[in-house]
């Protein structure tokens, strides 16, 4: 039988949904079937409590790994950068391709902090840049968008912000244990959050609650199609870019700020960098808002290219029928 993913959330949540509506612990998943991954959950603990630095090494050896045994991850990942940079030397998109996965490694070795560590523990590893551009809107009583891109710390970045009051999405994993025990990371008791399954996802309500001081966390840089989409240049290349968030703003009035997570190897810590409110947005052109939505993530990722998912098909959707550039 097919069940819906349920959504993540604390006991206090913004949008006061009870507990027993959310997705929960089901005795099934000590059946053989999960056996396997409970082995994986059990290595994850041991791994928190090694020394960052052996995680780190272990990391990067982990990440060189991905790079040579997933080609087509590799691959893609190169593609992006070639589109992204057409003045940047093989060289240079070489060494931002080879750190990224570097990056990966260390940050999946990294993740299942979230899992087993609490929040108090977990703040001390986390530090917000610019936090009072989300504290003067909610101050105001506005609700807050924050925009943000794909890096390999996203989690970290909803982690460093979980003091407020949040609404955000996931992408269900096919395995339901694991998904329900990473999942759960996301709602911790001392959270004020809901987190739905990205298909199970009622704007209408994100709209209404964006009228009070609630922050809407939206990862704004997926290729999901041409539905709800303008392109825009994304760096060198056109994009397919969503701009349901023009729309859920425009009728909520809720202040759309970009931000964006990276590891900070001289602070060791993650750092969640908070840009200025984008202002005027929406306007009144949804080209113009696709072009102004790229515009800040590029600003963003510019931080540390290194960091960035480039191997996400961020072009599969092709404008003035441009030839698909991922390997199939």
């Amino acid at each position: 039988m097919d069940i819906k993913p349920k959504p993540f959330l604390s006991k206090t949540n913004p949008l006061g949904v009870k507990i027993c509506e959310s997705e929960n612990f089901s005795f099934s998943y000590l059946f053989p079937q999960y056996w396997f991954s409970w082995i994986l959950i059990l290595l994850s603990f041991v791994l928190v409590y090694l020394p960052k630095p052996m995680r780190f090494f272990f990391g990067s050896l982990l990440g060189k790994l991905i790079k040579f045994s997933n080609r087509k991850r590799s691959n893609i990942a190169m593609i992006n950068l070639s589109l992204c940079f057409n003045s940047m030397t093989l060289e240079e998109k070489e060494n931002i391709h080879d750190e990224y996965f570097i990056n990966l490694g260390k940050t999946i070795l990294d993740i299942p902090s979230l899992w087993w560590k609490s929040n108090l523990s977990l703040q001390n590893d986390c530090e917000i840049i610019n936090g009072h551009y989300i504290d003067n809107e909610l101050s105001k009583g506005n609700g807050v968008i924050l925009l943000t891109p794909h890096t390999v710390s996203l989690d970290f970045g909803g982690r460093s912000i979980s003091k407020y009051p949040i609404i955000s999405m996931y992408k269900p994993f096919r395995n339901r244990l694991l998904n329900w025990f990473i999942g759960k990371s996301r709602s911790k008791s001392t959270d004020n959050v809901i987190v739905y399954p990205r298909e199970n996802f009622s704007f209408k309500k994100i709209i209404k609650a964006l009228k009070s001081p609630i922050i809407f966390y939206y990862v704004a840089d997926e290729d999901l199609g041409n539905r709800n989409s303008e392109f825009a240049k994304f760096f060198d290349e056109e994009k397919s870019t969503l701009i349901s968030i023009s729309k859920i703003a425009s009728l909520s009035k809720a202040t759309v700020i970009p931000c964006i997570n990276h590891f900070c190897k001289s602070r060791q810590k993650y750092i969640t960098y908070i840009d200025e409110p984008l202002d005027p947005f929406p306007t009144n052109n949804t080209k113009n808002d696709a072009t102004i939505i790229n515009k800040s993530l590029e600003k963003l990722i510019s931080r540390d290219l290194e960091q960035y998912m480039w191997s996400l098909r961020l072009f599969q959707t092709r404008n003035n029928n441009k030839k698909y550039p991922y390997p199939k």
